[in-house]
């Protein structure tokens, strides 16, 4: 049987995982929900921030689904994510994002598009140096980061049906490693089987906010990958409302959209789109497409009604906009 595990992690997690649960079990009645800790309700439980046996899970299950999860300090001042750790440890090196507009007046109609990047956590090695007059950066980049993620991007792009991909680096800037980006992209995508091109990101950006269907994936370098998500939130209705999908050799890491600040969402009425949305990613990486599509009608057909929580223009709470979405599924 299938397995999804589920951590709610910290703040306004638990009620936007209950609906991630919830669509999982009415989109399809034998997937095995797994729960998990990490973040505060871990240490109540086992003392620590995040329990060993929570990175095993994610291995176990293959597929988790984690709430929000706050920043700490440890004994010496000095903050740290148990979140962050985790990634680490499960050696997630790619970061998947989809994009799609919900209802018309949320973004551009019909807008659905998937970036692609490498873990910026894990793909490079980014040092600091202090001198009298200033800081030097420097950043070292192994190339193994960048044809891991997009092997697997390459996999999502011919299993999606779709047929356009951008590269997109900044040559102007970094010109070597913007060209082992692209040597490495055109090593993977044969432009005999897909309509591919290369953007300069600034080129790219503005090209894409007047004309955003041009291409189906887009395969970013890590240095702008949140540029371009920022992007494709704002045309598509904000951050909160799109997942990020982080994924390793047989495990995936889904974590549903975030507010800026825990305090941003009065209690009661986070918007679950994201993780409702998470569930069906979950259950397209377990072959389930059928259950996910009729998840994201349902989920369309809800927005379309108006039928919403605040942040989105509606009155509903976290509970009633997920006992909406369901009834249609």
């Amino acid at each position: 049987m299938d397995r999804i595990l589920l951590l709610p992690g910290d703040g306004y997690g638990p009620s936007i995982i209950d609906a991630a649960e919830r669509t999982v079990t009415m989109a399809t009645g034998d997937v095995e929900i797994v729960r998990g800790d990490i973040g505060f309700a871990a240490y109540e439980r086992t003392g620590e921030l995040l329990p060993s046996d929570t990175a095993d899970l994610v291995r176990e299950c293959g597929t988790a689904i984690c709430g929000p999860v706050k920043d700490y300090r440890d004994d010496v001042g000095k903050t740290f994510n148990p979140l962050e750790s985790l990634k680490v440890g499960l050696d997630l090196y790619a970061v998947k994002r989809s994009f799609r507009t919900l209802s018309d007046d949320l973004g551009v109609p019909g807008l659905d598009i998937t970036l692609w990047a490498s873990n910026m956590t894990l793909g490079s090695d980014i040092v600091e140096s202090r001198d009298i007059d200033g800081i030097t950066i420097s950043k070292y980049i192994r190339s193994s980061s960048y044809s891991r993620m997009m092997a697997r991007a390459l996999t999502d792009l011919e299993l999606s049906g779709k047929g356009s991909v951008v590269c997109v680096t900044q040559d102007t800037l970094f010109p070597d490693s913007s060209n082992m980006f692209s040597e490495t992209f055109d090593s993977l995508f044969d432009p005999s089987v897909f309509d591919t091109d290369h953007r300069n990101v600034q080129y790219w950006a503005s090209k894409f906010v007047r004309d955003p269907k041009e291409f189906d994936y887009v395969v970013c370098a890590d240095l702008y990958s949140n540029v371009a998500a920022g992007i494709m939130a704002g045309l598509t209705g904000g951050n909160r409302l799109s997942p990020i999908a982080y994924i390793g050799e047989g495990c995936t890491l889904i974590l549903p959209g975030l507010y800026k600040t825990f305090e941003d969402v009065p209690k009661g009425y986070a918007n679950p789109t994201s993780a409702i949305t998470a569930a069906t990613i979950a259950l397209s990486n377990m072959g389930r497409k059928k259950e996910a599509l009729s998840v994201i009608r349902a989920l369309m057909e809800t927005y379309d009604a108006g039928e919403r929580t605040p942040d989105v223009g509606g009155t509903l709470t976290t509970a009633e906009f997920t006992d909406r979405v369901l009834s249609r599924i």
